[in-house]
Parts: structure tokens; C-alpha cells; sequence
């Protein structure tokens, strides 16, 4: 999986966007079924239908974004640029993901995964906020704000283990 930016457009941020919640939709969803531990399960299972709202969120925030959408930035860039770093580092946009979910042998490392996987969204989402306004901005604030409430779930749920 790779993402990233080309035109720093309002069209790529709703597109990026969802393609992270979906792959957490899809990735929550997948261990679910995997783990053991019915406290995990049940968690995991919530996370996955959480994802699954934020893409319809995301996908319905399209228009609202193409209206108000300004790049403010100091030089040509250098918003795609800091953006960039971000989504390049996210762990689900690196060439091992795939090995590295199908190390994961327990609810443990799963919920830590789970835990990377919601931090590196908080960090993409944040960034979001400086190019948008109004209603978008509102929005992803809310979305970030359940996000947090994801890793407060997941670390709970990671001491009772």
C-alpha cells in the first residue's frame, strides 16, 4: 500500500483520508476474527464498525472540504511536505505491514499495533486541521477527538491483559 499527496488538494485529503479508515476497518475487522480473548474481540469488533462510520464521515465531508479548502502555507509546499513525512511514516503505508499483522500472534501485540495504527491517524488528521475551515474543520476535530477515545479503549483494554 502506498499513499500519498500530488496536488495537495482538498479531493486527495478526503481520498487519504478514507483509505486510512478503511484500511483500520479492515485491519480491526481481521483481528477480530484473530485473536482469542473475548475482551479483545469484542473492542476490536466496536474499532472496526468506528472505522467503518469515520469513512462515511470522511466521504461525506468531500464537498464540504472542496469549498473551503486553503493551504496556508508560508511557500509553495511546504504543507505537502510536512504531510508527506507524516503519511510515509504512518505504519500502514509501509512495504512490511503485511509482515509484520501476520507476526502478530496474540491480543497484545495485536493492541499494540492497534495503538500505532491510531496515533499515526491522530498525527495525519491534526495536520488536517490547519487547511481547513468551518464545517470540515469541525468535522475532523470530532473524528480526532473519537480517535483519541480509540487509544483510551485500546490502553485499557492492553493493562487488562
Amino acid at each position: 500500500m502506498t499513499w500519498n499527496l500530488i496536488e495537495f488538494s482538498a479531493e486527495e485529503i478526503v481520498k487519504l483520508s478514507t483509505d486510512i479508515e478503511k484500511s483500520g476497518y479492515t485491519f480491526y475487522s481481521t483481528l477480530a476474527v484473530k485473536v482469542a480473548d473475548a475482551r479483545a474481540k469484542e473492542v476490536l469488533q466496536f474499532l472496526a464498525n468506528e472505522e467503518g462510520q469515520h469513512i462515511k464521515d470522511f466521504e461525506a465531508l468531500g464537498a464540504e472540504l472542496a469549498k473551503e479548502f486553503v493551504a496556508n502555507e508560508n511557500y509553495a509546499g511546504e504543507y505537502k511536505e510536512y504531510l508527506d513525512s507524516l503519511i510515509e511514516s504512518h505504519i500502514f503505508n509501509q512495504a512490511d505491514i503485511e509482515d509484520k499483522f501476520n507476526k502478530i500472534t496474540d491480543a497484545k501485540s495485536a493492541l499494540e499495533m492497534a495503538l500505532r495504527f491510531e496515533k499515526d491517524s491522530i498525527m495525519i488528521f491534526q495536520s488536517f486541521l490547519n487547511v481547513v475551515g468551518g464545517k470540515a474543520q469541525e468535522v475532523i476535530g470530532k473524528l480526532i477527538n473519537e480517535e483519541i477515545g480509540h487509544i483510551k479503549k485500546l490502553s485499557q483494554l492492553k493493562k487488562q491483559l
